[in-house]
């Protein structure tokens, strides 16, 4: 299942292991379970570098949707995320057009549903950002702008719209039920009036019924880190997104949600009502950012601008602090084999933990893909050339190695 993280302005959101295919533990990794709570704590060793589990991912993707120009459905924008359905058909959110794009298993166009609008199953800018699989065949896509679930059925035929109680919120994923994973921007965590500094709006993870109404509060975790000067009246006066700060990220577990705040490396998963079942740690040493890193990384972000804008940008951020750390991991994933994929930051290894939170080893997967979806025997995920077209991609994923 998904992890979509959450990018928050100050004041509202912007821009079961199996047999054969199951993993061996590698020696090295080794896990321990606390028992000083009612809550198993499941604490993990950082594994070895080359703890690779035996998992072959195919040399070259096995399909490849994408084109460089042309204007017609192949050609992609802004994909937020991709699903592939029973009968291996693949639906892609392309936010850029507001739709989702339909291809056969051998890539070529079925069919595009919703569109730009306010109507019945139409989408608003800047969505859908999330495409899942509904109970039965159906198939549902977020229009967060107008605080409402799209249901469609396998054919594509707009069946109803489920509006969501959380209002103003993030689809996250959805459950094996139906029941419904969002984010919404709850206050905030850090801030400091009057002063120059970072500030993480607080977000409240919640699970709303297949009707869209409340069922359960998971609690609020920090969201995206921000750098905010503040005025004398406690009005933001400027912001920006830290280019090393921390976010909350989360998926579906199985019948779980789990969820990680990147400043450590700590997993919660919580029950469907709320209730916190296990917490999954991993030891490793974050590090820091330097000055000199994050001058550059501002350097870069800003090359390509005239030389009077680009000084003028690089003294807008000239006195933005540092974080205290790096990441401690990019992206949560789960499988549906009950296997957990948190990716390392900045790097394309995952490391794979079992439906209990134990550590099994790593897997690396393939250079510059963005991993949508990890299934029982492919990935689905994103990629770009050297031209910034994008392209989503299927890639055979064998469990049987080894």
């Amino acid at each position: 299942m998904r992890s979509i993280p959450f990018a928050l302005t100050l004041l509202a959101l912007s821009n079961l292991a199996g047999n054969h295919t199951g993993a061996t533990p590698l020696d090295g990794p080794h896990s321990a379970i606390q028992d000083t709570t009612d809550i198993p704590i499941i604490e993990n060793e950082r594994p070895p570098p080359d703890s690779r589990l035996p998992w072959r991912i195919s040399d070259e993707p096995s399909l490849s949707i994408g084109s460089v120009a042309g204007g017609g459905p192949g050609q992609l924008h802004w994909v937020m995320d991709a699903t592939r359905l029973p009968d291996s058909r693949i639906v892609i959110a392309n936010a850029g057009s507001s739709e989702l794009r339909v291809f056969n298993p051998d890539g070529s166009h079925a069919g595009t549903w919703g569109g730009r609008g306010e109507g019945p199953g139409e989408f608003a800018s800047e969505a859908p950002t999330v495409v899942a699989h509904w109970p039965g065949d159906s198939i549902a896509a977020p229009n967060r702008w107008a605080g409402r679930l799209s249901i469609f059925d396998k054919d594509g035929n707009h069946g109803r719209d489920v509006h969501l109680e959380a209002g103003l919120a993030n689809v996250v994923d959805l459950l094996p039920d139906g029941g419904i994973v969002t984010g919404g921007i709850a206050g905030m965590h850090g801030g400091m009036t009057g002063s120059t500094g970072l500030v993480r709006p607080d977000v409240e993870w919640k699970v709303l019924g297949p009707d869209g109404k409340l069922d359960a509060s998971l609690g609020k975790f920090p969201g995206t880190e921000w750098w905010a000067v503040f005025a004398r009246g406690g009005q933001i006066q400027s912001s920006q997104v830290h280019p090393f700060g921390r976010n909350t990220v989360g998926a579906v577990w199985g019948d779980l949600v789990a969820i990680g705040d990147q400043a450590v490396y700590e997993i919660k998963a919580f029950a469907a009502d709320g209730t916190l079942v296990r917490v999954v740690r991993r030891d490793g040493d974050l590090g820091s950012p330097t000055r000199a890193e994050q001058d550059r990384y501002w350097e870069r972000r800003y090359a390509d601008r005239p030389d009077d804008r680009r000084a003028e940008s690089l003294r807008a951020v000239r006195d933005m602090p540092l974080v205290d750390s790096y990441r401690a991991f990019s992206t949560i994933l789960s499988d549906p084999l009950g296997y957990l994929w948190v990716l390392e930051y900045r790097r394309r290894v995952w490391t794979v933990f079992d439906q209990e939170g134990r550590v099994q080893g790593l897997v690396e997967m393939p250079s510059g893909l963005g991993v949508f979806e990890i299934g029982e025997d492919y990935i689905l995920g994103r990629s770009r050339d050297d031209l910034g077209v994008e392209y989503v991609q299927l890639w055979r994923l064998d469990r049987g190695a080894g």
